[in-house]
């Protein structure tokens, strides 16, 4: 049964994929789904994953450029672009973590007390969860960390709090655990009975509220205590902060007006599960990554969570890895207070004089034929334009090439199919550009012609979330999109 309800839902996902009014309602209606059948969400990824394989017909193209489905670093699609980002170096985020970039051995006595907090800055589509999923592949083992990555895809985007976030947090620890103590961990029942209670008041308080507003209560059972049954129960106070919003609020309401408290267990039980993984030979510790937050509807949501929230965050002592939204970079200063912030750029295939960096072009080339046969192409120079007109993101060079296969013959994607393709790209990445943003597009384009830096400030921050702009090294080195530039408005604004 369960595998005909996986195919219901994951219909549901591809009808709505580029619709967002639906979005809300379908994402809720999974979420339903999922928690009434007990399917988590990574086996939709997973299922992906299955038939996400390389194109040997032009037919199988639109498929393998689609870039929905995040690659692990054993999935055939994967490439390592981490030696061709400029300044960026995958060793930096070992070193911060305490972990020799050689062995991957965590030094754990270095950071007994203060758990390292990691901010990973990057732009949308630059290849961040792929990335995040190479390393922790590799940190995933006995003489490193129990790592568990929470992709908030599986939360409300449109409606979310640094609390939902941290519940979910919970929830695939315990998650994980439950697969580990079916094998080799036992959990101590008053270790789960302890937390399991604690949640089971908070719900119960939050019924309250409901209650006294004529609302329809928070249906929830604690059951026995075992990590199954606590499995459960977060399962379903994080399915309700994704259901009523006013439910949700207040639920948020009374795990926030007790934080301290929920603090305090939390951190209680991350130390004791730390303990028993390392007695069990299994891991030195637990290491987050909470990946996806600029997948959030609106700028006012990532920065309550990320600023307005940090102190919350920083109650949690346990080692984390958050993405961070290119907008708020800005807010790295004062985040850098009480953790790391690392800017993790596009691929740099051009320097500021337009040199192109045969290195980077080399690994694209291995990206493309991992996904698409070579002999679907007229030649390689097509290849290589469509890597140029990508700018470094793998995520933009994915719809240079759906495009250029939308205008593809029978047989092969050649040159004429590119451009052909390109020019409907940039007319549609082009159009919504303002006065205001080609004087900005001018001044960038004279600062490259000059070898100048073109300095970080706010003027250019709607540019870049739009990836108009694209961004290397440290973010001190721009270069307007090479798509924008094919378009006629930049064309006739800029360069005449």
């Amino acid at each position: 049964m369960n595998g005909n309800v996986l195919k219901v839902a994951d219909t549901l996902q591809s009808i709505v994929k580029n619709n967002s009014f639906f979005l809300l309602i379908t994402q809720r209606l999974i979420n339903f789904i999922q928690n009434t059948f007990k399917i988590p969400n990574f086996s939709m990824i997973n299922q992906d994953l299955e038939n996400y394989k390389k194109a040997n017909t032009l037919e199988e193209v639109d498929n393998a450029v689609r870039f929905d489905v995040p690659v692990p670093a054993d999935h055939e699609f994967f490439t390592d672009f981490s030696d061709v980002r400029g300044d960026f170096e995958d060793r930096m985020i070992y070193k911060h973590l305490n972990v020799n970039p050689k062995t991957y051995i965590y030094n754990s006595k270095v950071n007994k007390s203060n758990k390292t907090l990691l901010f990973l800055a990057g732009m949308r589509g630059s290849g961040k969860t792929s990335e995040l999923a190479k390393i922790t592949q590799k940190l995933n083992h006995k003489e490193a960390f129990f790592c568990v990555t929470c992709n908030i895809d599986e939360l409300d985007l449109n409606d979310m709090e640094y609390m939902d976030i941290l519940i979910f947090q919970i929830e695939k620890l315990v998650e994980q655990l439950d697969k580990l103590e079916k094998k080799r961990i036992i959990l101590e029942p008053s270790v789960i009975a302890s937390l399991q209670k604690w949640f089971t008041e908070r719900v119960e308080e939050a019924n309250k509220m409901i209650k006294r507003e004529g609302g329809l209560e928070l249906e929830i059972q604690a059951g026995t205590p075992k990590l199954f049954s606590f499995l459960s129960l977060t399962s379903k106070v994080k399915a309700n902060l994704t259901g009523s919003k006013e439910n949700a609020q207040k639920l948020r309401t009374v795990f926030k007006n007790n934080f301290s408290d929920f603090a305090l267990k939390a951190n209680e039980f991350i130390a004791y599960v730390n303990i028993l993984l390392k007695n069990n030979d299994i891991a030195n510790e637990i290491l987050f990554v909470v990946d996806g937050l600029e997948k959030t509807t609106n700028k006012e949501i990532r920065k309550k969570i990320v600023v307005e929230e940090s102190g919350r965050i920083r109650q949690i002592k346990v080692n984390t890895i958050f993405t961070l939204p290119i907008e708020l970079m800005s807010e790295g200063r004062r985040l850098e207070a009480f953790s790391t912030v690392s800017s993790f750029p596009f691929v740099k295939i051009r320097e500021r004089n337009g040199e192109v960096v045969e290195e980077a072009i080399q690994k694209f080339i291995e990206f493309t034929y991992k996904r698409i046969d070579k002999n679907l192409f007229d030649s390689e120079e097509t290849v290589r334009e469509a890597i140029l007109m990508g700018g470094g993101s793998p995520r933009e060079y994915l719809r240079v090439l759906e495009y250029a296969n939308i205008h593809a013959d029978e047989e092969k994607i050649d040159g004429e199919a590119l451009q052909k393709g390109i020019k409907k790209l940039a007319a549609q990445t082009a159009q919504y550009l303002k006065s205001e943003d080609i004087e900005l597009l001018k001044i960038l384009k004279k600062n490259n012609e000059d070898n100048k830096i073109t300095l970080a400030d706010d003027k250019w921050q709607d540019l870049i979330e739009k990836l108009i702009i694209l961004e290397y090294n440290d973010g001190t080195y721009k270069r307007v999109n090479p798509i924008v530039e094919q378009s006629e408005i930049y064309k006739q604004e800029i360069e005449n």
